[in-house]
């Protein structure tokens, strides 16, 4: 079954500061964001959650491989960019945890909720929407470098000349949500990038043309 569709809305809500006591001052202006937002909600979206510490404050925690290293100082330079402050990092058993406390986390991530995401509907607000539109490679970049990969596959075929042996790459998109899953899909429509559903789970990007096209932006994890 082919995820559900994303981006079928053309206005931009009004943006809402949701710490407490609200900041207006303080808070982000959605206008202002852009395709680093966006890299980040994929992210987010893809193995990064909120907690609420004392005093109102929000914790982002997204998790990285510890052997990307390459994948983790980009976290935190989205962190750094948005905020202005430095994030932290804390090492797990074959992951980094990279954090950041923030009392505005939540308005930029209103998705936050209780439970894992593939429990409960997630669906942007129209201003997360049309800053993807905007940023749709972003929104991949993020996905692909938390819940996906860009692997090597070899083949061998049986001829009537014998064993033929080749290979190629795809990336592949595992997601238990259906929502986010079909955020992925639509993001690789808006960049023509053609994809297909493998499993429940699992969407593939095989053609070379549009691995070709990921590549371009993304390229192997490091």
């Amino acid at each position: 079954m082919r995820p559900e569709r994303a981006f079928e809305t053309d206005s931009w809500a009004d943006y809402e500061c949701r710490a407490v006591p609200p900041d207006v001052i303080a808070c982000a202006i959605p206008g202002q964001l852009d395709g680093v937002y966006v890299y980040l909600l994929g992210l987010y979206l893809g193995d990064g959650y909120l907690t609420l510490a004392a005093r109102h404050v929000w914790r982002l925690r997204i998790f990285q491989d510890k052997r990307y290293t390459s994948l983790v100082g980009q976290c935190r330079e989205a962190i750094r960019s948005i905020t202005q402050r430095d994030a932290g990092t804390v090492g797990k058993l074959g992951c980094v945890e990279i954090y950041s406390n923030w009392k505005h986390w939540l308005c930029l991530f209103p998705q936050h909720g209780a439970g894992p995401k593939h429990r409960r509907r997630i669906e942007l607000r129209t201003w997360q929407l049309e800053l993807v539109r905007r940023h749709p490679r972003e929104l991949l970049r993020g996905l692909i470098q938390s819940d996906g990969c860009r692997s090597i596959n070899r083949v061998r075929r049986p001829t009537r000349d014998g064993i033929k042996e080749y290979q190629y790459a795809r990336y592949y998109f595992t997601n238990a949500s259906p929502e986010i899953r079909g955020l992925f899909a639509s993001a690789c429509d808006l960049v023509d990038v053609d994809w297909r559903v493998m499993t429940e789970r699992v969407i593939s990007v095989a053609r070379r043309s549009s691995v070709e096209a990921l590549d371009a932006f993304i390229g192997p994890k490091s």
